[in-house]
């Protein structure tokens, strides 16, 4: 849609691909072609007429909150509705993080738990894990822990929208501190966070049963893929966890050459 607006150099710099949240684009525009970004507004627009803003990533998610920082270059509205497997989710990209990405990963994960478990989702967010597994399985209980307050107001909010306060229990703060102090073990732990999960494998090891699993999600370049295996049962044995990887999968790229991977463990105590 820009060919003959921008010369061949330029298309070439430009993203091929962006992200639609609700009626959001978040899209990467380079600082090489800022100068292009009213063309480029046009041609979403063209393409996608529902959306109301378009976002432009302007740092990587960071900070304990995990946020990512943005600018508005068309529109000014930033919360949104995502829908994605039946369900519904308030979110604001600026305040809290969510990706339309890991949607499929989310129902894949949900598709495992059976009857009955009891489930624990580490840095929930504005609850996805959480809200698509209490929506596609029969669990028995759902505990999100979050400590962004922004994520955690919505994370209530969509526990309530999904009618799913039953099954889903929100609990607001450090997963360090406060996941100790959760009653019993847990048959299925997620640590959906690949930037700082490798920091709370001890706080999973206490709570998950022996034979439970846990959803290990983290960052590796693709020639680490072969060893990540044997890494992370390292890392789970220095907490007397001996772990069997039951799946090692891609689920989404982070950087050139770099993915994001998430490792299925089955758990037996030593």
């Amino acid at each position: 849609m820009l060919k003959g607006k921008a010369k061949p150099e330029e298309l070439a710099k430009i993203r091929r691909s962006f992200e639609i949240i609700g009626d959001i684009v978040i899209i990467d525009i380079p600082d090489d072609v800022l100068h292009l970004k009213d063309e480029i507004v046009k041609a979403i627009l063209a393409k996608h007429k529902h959306v109301k803003t378009i976002l432009r990533k302007v740092g990587e998610v960071e900070g304990v909150f995990r946020v990512a920082r943005y600018e508005a270059i068309y529109g000014n509205e930033t919360e949104t509705i995502a829908k994605e497997h039946g369900c519904r989710f308030y979110v604001d990209p600026t305040k809290v993080y969510y990706s339309v990405k890991l949607s499929g990963e989310r129902e894949r994960i949900a598709r495992l738990v059976r009857s009955g478990e009891r489930a624990l989702v580490m840095f929930a967010g504005v609850g996805p894990y959480a809200i698509v597994i209490a929506r596609l399985s029969e669990a028995k209980e759902i505990v999100g822990v979050e400590i962004n307050p922004a994520a955690v107001e919505y994370f209530r909010r969509n526990v309530e929208l999904n009618k799913v306060a039953d099954k889903v229990r929100v609990v607001e703060g450090d997963v360090r501190e406060v996941v100790p102090e959760l009653p019993g073990l847990f048959d299925r732990i997620i640590m959906p966070s690949p930037y700082i999960a490798q920091n709370f494998v001890d706080v999973a090891a206490e709570k998950v049963r022996d034979g439970g699993y846990i959803h290990y999600y983290t960052f590796a370049g693709e020639d680490e893929e072969e060893e990540l295996p044997e890494r992370v049962k390292r890392l789970f044995s220095e907490h007397d966890i001996e772990i069997e990887v039951e799946l090692l999968r891609e689920c989404g790229n982070y950087a050139p050459r770099v993915n994001r991977y998430v490792l299925d463990l089955r758990v037996r105590r030593i």
